[in-house]
């Protein structure tokens, strides 16, 4: 639900136009079957990919995978903020978006984050400018000594500044001025206040749009720290920013996007042509980076420095990041020679050796198997077994069917046990005792996908189902929100549902399991919804009985106990 409108309009509003209405005002789509589809105005392609369903009020492009409601496409096509884009639907249907019982104080709150976001605009456009002021020009010969040219400067907005009060003097409506002190942009003390990027190099961070959300620093020497960020702020998350993301630009002949750890790096790749390149502003990428970075492509590349923190660092992102792959996501690494930076080695090696790295790129899977593997002693039963413990919830954890299969003979076949039954009760027990969180997790997954893709759902009601909310599995009271909010609103479609939570720390996961293929035949879809809450009671169900049981035996139950008992094992047995 937006903060900002109240939740009943934009439903009003949604409920009063038709996606492809306006989408086909902007680009020609064509009817095949029940959905629309399209040539996908977000990613350059020759066969039709980007699909429109109506009955859900939802587009979605398996090229690029760009989805959302039409909002969303608002947003993204004709560039515009959310309330523009409510703007743009009020002015359509003549509902007005703001009515008596509009919040004032999240109004408040939103014009202030307009104008941060204007001062933030401000700064940026100054620190550019003054890049090739004649008072700049220790920062112009470092940027000459990294080798980086005036037209990369051009495209990525470099910056500098040369006065511990850039900003307060050059900025001419003060009141931007009060929003950077705010964000300690301009640092301020009792007695003193000063440019907090004063003699450093400024990367401008700009989100998918071009849109600056915060600066990184660069000292002119190597104090500690040399590079510095923005602080965080309401558009400003380090963990959500990807530097260089506003030029990706996913063409035919070159579908990856390398993903790098430093400033410098991006640039130099993008001074000899490598321009799908993103800086994750660290060592660590995170969910939603990895999300980003999948709507624009599947195959992912990720160069590592050749030392040890780099060899960490991938190990690190392979954990994160095996739970996202499948058969069509591609996810590589390159590990360069030690000593070496992406920065430093293509202006050792060239062009056309990097691109021979790339070529060469190691698989996730295979770089997975070699580290969980490596210096094992296969003769210790101890150390197979502390591996297995360890590696099988990873595998597990994967989505993918073919790839859990072949992982699992790999692993087999490094371990010595060939026979994929004696193998399958391992990873059996395994799987029964370590990984039973992530089964429910998954059956939690799969029943919101089904009520957000399908809310007529709601009207299924199997025994008392808010009695789930006292069960303890994460995901559950997220389901029954869901539910209640599809049970009240008889009508309500895909779209409006992921409207709602617009905004909130769910959106993502709403978005995500909107288009999640959960691989449920239609005709199924009803028994399945049934059976997976019956599940999911029963597995509540289940650790309640055993927690009687054990009480049972440490001392005797009291009469309402053993009556709670009879019944659990009466529901259980059927």
């Amino acid at each position: 639900m937006n903060q900002f409108i109240p939740q009943d309009v934009i439903i009003n509003i949604l409920n009063q136009v038709n996606i492809i209405d306006i989408i086909s005002e902007r680009i020609k789509i064509k009817k095949i079957g029940k959905n629309y589809y399209a040539l996908c105005p977000f990613h350059s392609e020759n066969t039709p990919s980007f699909t429109i369903n109506i009955e859900k009020q939802y587009f979605y492009c398996f090229g690029c995978n760009i989805h959302g409601n039409i909002i969303d496409f608002l947003m993204k096509y004709d560039q515009l903020t959310f309330l523009e884009s409510m703007q743009e639907l009020s002015n359509i249907t003549g509902i007005k978006i703001f009515q008596k019982n509009y919040n004032v104080k999240n109004q408040k709150k939103h014009y202030k984050k307009q104008k941060l976001e204007k001062a933030i605009q401000i700064a940026g456009q100054l620190y550019y400018n003054n890049i090739y002021h004649k008072n700049s020009k220790i920062a112009q010969l470092y940027l000459k000594k990294r080798k980086i040219n005036n037209h990369t400067i051009d495209i990525f907005n470099i910056g500098y500044s040369n006065d511990l009060l850039f900003l307060s003097k050059n900025i001419k409506n003060k009141k931007y001025i009060s929003y950077l002190k705010n964000i300690g942009i301009i640092y301020t003390n009792q007695n003193y206040q000063y440019d907090r990027f004063y003699n450093k190099i400024i990367f401008p961070i700009k989100n998918q749009y071009g849109k600056i959300t915060g600066f990184g620093g660069r000292t002119l020497n190597n104090t500690h720290p040399k590079y510095i960020n923005s602080s965080q702020t309401d558009i400003f998350k380090k963990g959500y920013q990807l530097y260089g993301i506003d030029k990706i630009h996913i063409q035919d002949d070159n579908k990856y996007i390398i993903i790098v750890e430093g400033y410098f790096d991006v640039l130099s790749l993008f001074q000899f042509n490598i321009k799908n390149v993103v800086a994750i502003l660290g060592t660590i990428i995170t969910n939603y980076q990895i999300n980003i970075l999948f709507k624009l492509t599947n195959h992912l590349i990720f160069c590592y420095d050749g030392d040890q923190a780099g060899k960490k660092a991938a190990w690190r992102t392979t954990q994160i990041i095996l739970p996202y792959i499948n058969d069509i996501k591609n996810i590589q690494f390159i590990f360069l020679p030690k000593g070496e930076d992406p920065n430093s080695i293509i202006y050792k090696e060239g062009k056309e050796k990097f691109n021979n790295r790339i070529k060469n790129a190691i698989n996730i899977i295979d770089f997975f198997l070699k580290k969980i593997t490596k210096k094992i002693n296969l003769n210790s039963i101890y150390e197979i077994s502390k591996m297995l413990n360890f590696a099988i919830p990873i595998i597990n954890n994967i989505p993918n069917q073919y790839i859990k299969i072949y992982l699992k003979k790999m692993l087999g076949q490094k371990i010595g046990i060939i026979d994929d039954i004696k193998l399958d009760e391992i990873i059996y027990q395994k799987k029964k005792y370590i990984n039973s969180n992530i089964i429910k997790s998954n059956n939690i997954h799969i029943l919101i996908s089904l009520i957000i893709q399908n809310p007529i759902l709601s009207t299924i009601l199997p025994f008392k189902i808010y009695e789930l909310k006292k069960i303890n599995i994460p995901g559950i009271s997220l389901f029954l929100e869901i539910f209640k909010i599809c049970k009240k609103n008889n009508n309500i479609n895909t779209g409006q549902i992921i409207e709602l939570y617009r905004n909130q720390k769910n959106f993502f996961i709403i978005q995500k399991l909107a288009y999640w293929n959960n691989l449920i035949h239609n005709k199924k879809k009803n028994k399945v919804f049934i059976d997976l809450i019956k599940k999911i009671y029963n597995i509540a169900l289940e650790k309640k009985y055993n927690l009687l049981i054990m009480k049972d035996r440490l001392k005797k139950l009291q009469l309402k106990e053993k009556y709670l008992l009879w019944k659990i094992n009466k529901v259980l047995s059927i």
